[in-house]
């Protein structure tokens, strides 16, 4: 996915949530977080599909892999919409 079509997807659907993304290789990192508890890593590649990672607040960042994957970025959105808000 386009980084800024994948920015404007992200911040039409979360409005008044923080969100960062930055471009690493073939994949594009979005830090998330929805202003309370709720702390993601999501890792968007074209052909391997989104992984996503619940972390806890601490200084760096807590990554030893992902805590769910998914094919598609809409999937990982509805698990997103089921299971945090």
């Amino acid at each position: 996915m386009e980084f800024n079509k994948l920015k404007e997807l992200l911040l039409n659907r979360y409005p008044s949530w923080n969100i960062y993304l930055e471009p690493s290789g073939e994949c594009i990192w979005v830090s998330v977080n929805d202003n309370h508890l709720n702390y993601f890593e999501i890792q968007v590649t074209n052909n391997d599909g989104v992984g996503i990672t619940r972390r806890k607040v601490t200084i760096g960042i807590d990554f030893s892999g992902h805590d769910e994957a998914f094919k598609s970025l809409e999937e990982t959105l509805n698990y997103l919409d089921r299971n945090i808000l």
